[in-house]
Parts: C-alpha cells; structure tokens; sequence
C-alpha cells in the first residue's frame, strides 16, 4: 500500500511522526511524498493556532482530490479538540485523537468513510502512562534528531488548547530516554534535541518523583551523540540545581529558549502566566552571565486581550533591555475552549500587524549584534543541507546560522569546526578550521 504522511506542529509531532512512518515501513509499505497519489492519507495535526487548524483542512481536501478512493486518517490535536467539525464537514475518513493515534494500525483497520468516518476520540482527562515510541531515523531529518522525554501539560494558560488535546503532564522514565539517546547515537545522529510539550516538568509525576536536571545528570553517563539541544524551558524551571548541571555538562548546546509570551505584569497574569516581567528578566540575565556565548530565545504573544499601546510598549521595552538573540513573534490566535477566547479587547487589523512587525524588527536587529560579535570566532557546525547557491549551510552550537564554501568536502550531519569570516546575506560565513 501507497501511504503518505504530513506532519504539522511542534518537534513532539515530529518524533511521534517518525514512529509512525517507521511502522509503516516495518509492515512492508511504501511510503510516497504527500503530493503524490496514494492508498493512504495520513495528517498529523496541530490545533496551537488557528492558521495550524486551517493548514490540517488543506492538506485534507488536498489529498482527497490527489485520491477521491483513498482513505484519510487526520491524527492528533485538532483531530482530538475538534473531532464534531471534522466529521460534521466529511474531510477525513478516520478521526484519531491524541491517545489512539498510538494505535494507530488498529483504528485504520476500521471501516469507515467520509459520510460516517471512524472516530476514536478519548477524554485527554484520563490518558495515563506515555507510550513508548523507539525510533531509529527521524522522518526526513538526517542531520539532528528529536527526541520525547514528556507530553502533556498541567499548567492551563488561558490561552493554550494544548492541555485539553494531550492533557496532563506525564514523562517517559529516564531509562527509555537513556535507550532511545543511544538508538539516536549508533545510528549516527551527532545532535538530538530534548523535547517535550513542557519540558521542565519532566519526573514531576514519575515514582519517585524527579527533576528535569537528574535526567540530564543520568544522560552523562549514559551512551549518546556529541552534542544535545534543550528545546524549550520556563522560566521558573531554571533552578540554581540546573545552573549548576548546565555549567558541567559541556555536551549541551549553550542556547535556552524561554518563553514570554508578554513583558506586560496585567498581561502576564490574565494569560495565566506564573512569573513576573521581573522574574523573567532576572533569569535571562542571569544565563546570559553564566553562558556568555549561548542564544537566548523567546516567544512573544501581541494582540492579547486587554493589551493596550502602553502595555504593549511594556513588552516591548522589556525585550529591548534584556540580551535576548532571537524572538518567535505570534498573533494572539483565539482557541475554541479556552478562557482567553471569551475574553475582550483582543487587538485586530493594522493595529496588530504593526506590533508584530515592530517586535520582529527589534529581533532582527539583536539577532543581528549577537551574530556579530562571532565574527573572527571558531564555532562547531552541525551541517544540515546545501543553499540554493550551493552552500553549505548548518547550525552552530549556539544557534547560528553558517554557510561554508561549497567546494568544502562533507556529509549531511558532520560537525565541523570553523572560523567565522563574516556575515552575508545567506548568514554568518565561515572557513573550516582543524579541529
């Protein structure tokens, strides 16, 4: 059978797709590029924003009218928040929620069709232990690898679907990461990045209960690829006990993503956020002095309900103080369910757009100074693809984006080390360097 799969969202979607595939290859499939017709469609959704609920129906009418007999699986969070309006609108053939998408095989053996799909959709309430996904190869990653430590999250910001469509937090033990880290490594992956839909909570509900810094003080001694990348970590999760692991494991890559969502103290506490613009400074600061070189990253929510020009230039004198290096700016996206959709004065229009634009040039200008200050510097280069003009191009371990010359003799997932010539239009160009 012709099976094709599309994934959207978040780097957990990515690894649990690469489960996936790797089970439909185990059952002797073959598996084609979604564009191309086939016997099987599959969608594994994202429900985040609304733009992620819109980009899961397009792909959906896409492939009914690449293969009006196929059949059409949508899988995951919008399949599991929004289940009645996929069924009631025909444009999948199986609905699969968030818990049931790791059986997947088994609903897909169900008849159904697109006037009475399949609907295997539990209340995320109740979903219990993780289930164990060993993966050998990301899906059409051959360069770094993902790698689930946790799912779920307890923390319901008033503006977040997440919890309703994986629902609480719950960690795979740290043997199983330890396994799947050393999986990552014989199959010659040089970086994986630590994942999770709220990573620090990881061990919160293990027995006994664990820290996220106890996991990555047993990954030291466990088998594992040259360098690993944190995905994502709140800021209350920063603990002095991480610092402190931070600092001695020089395997991990010096770059924390911390989200803010709003520089705003009213803001931050109608999203439901647990921190203070204080406090998160105070953190950002504070890795800033202890990882010199690391990237610092954040998320930005604009447009929130109740955010006026004053509170929006909260947020943005905030960012402006702080040594932040890069920012993912979103619009405020209102989600069917959640607090923050009944709420008033969200901002709209021209308004909205002008303070996107606003924060995503003040990025680029930090990201800008940070890349400078690498110039005559050696870093560690992952590479990851060529450039449309031939390049090389790849990643550094503290964020950077570097071209090398594309005569440079390599493969796909080395680690070079480099001297930083200067920055160009297609980033930071460096000449490889003896190790």
């Amino acid at each position: 059978m012709k099976i094709a799969l599309e994934t959207l969202g978040c780097k957990v979607n990515q690894y649990e797709s690469s489960a996936f595939l790797q089970g439909f290859l185990e059952r002797g499939h073959q598996v084609v590029e979604f564009q191309e017709e086939a016997d099987l469609y599959v969608v594994h959704s994202c429900a985040v924003t609304s733009k992620a609920a819109y980009q899961t129906r397009q792909l959906l009418r896409r492939a009914r009218r690449l293969s009006p007999n196929a059949r059409i699986a949508v899988v995951g969070c919008d399949a599991q928040v929004d289940w009645q309006r996929l069924a009631r609108d025909g444009l999948a053939t199986h609905i699969i929620g968030s818990e049931e998408k790791f059986r997947l095989w088994d609903w897909l053996e169900e008849p159904g069709d697109f006037d009475h799909p399949v609907v295997a959709v539990s209340d995320s309430r109740a979903y219990g232990h993780l289930c164990p996904l060993p993966v050998s190869r990301m899906l059409g990653d051959r360069s770094r690898a993902f790698l689930k430590v946790q799912d779920g999250c307890n923390a319901f910001c008033t503006y977040c679907v997440v919890p309703y469509s994986r629902g609480r937090s719950r960690s795979h033990p740290a043997a199983f990461v330890a396994e799947q880290m050393a999986r990552f490594q014989r199959a010659g992956y040089r970086e994986v990045v630590l994942t999770g839909i709220h990573l620090g909570q990881w061990g919160r509900d293990l027995e006994p209960e664990a820290a996220f810094h106890e996991l990555l003080q047993q990954l030291d001694r466990a088998q594992r690829p040259q360098r690993v990348r944190l995905s994502s970590l709140e800021s209350g999760e920063v603990t002095p006990e991480l610092l402190k692991a931070l600092e001695t494991l020089d395997w991990i890559c010096p770059h924390f993503h911390i989200p803010l969502q709003s520089g705003d103290g009213d803001i931050l506490e109608a999203m439901g956020r647990p921190y203070t613009p204080r406090r998160y400074a105070e953190t950002i600061l504070t890795l800033r002095r202890r990882f010199p070189q690391a990237a610092l990253g954040a998320d930005v929510i604009v447009g929130f309900p109740g955010e006026t020009e004053r509170r929006f230039r909260n947020t943005y004198e905030l960012i402006e103080s702080l040594p932040l290096t890069y920012l993912h700016v979103f619009p405020f996206s209102p989600r069917p369910g959640t607090p923050a959709a009944e709420m008033s004065g969200r901002v709209v229009g021209s308004e909205l757009k002008e303070r996107a634009k606003a924060l995503r040039d003040l990025a680029r200008q930090k990201k800008r100074a940070f890349e400078e200050t690498f110039v005559g510097r050696r870093l560690e280069v992952l590479l990851e693809t060529r450039t449309s003009e031939g390049l090389w191009a790849g990643t550094s371990e503290n964020y950077l984006h570097v071209v090398l010359p594309a005569d440079f003799r390599a493969a796909v997932g080395e680690i070079v080390p480099v001297r930083i010539e200067r920055r160009t239009r297609q980033g930071l160009l460096g000449i490889p360097c003896p190790g």
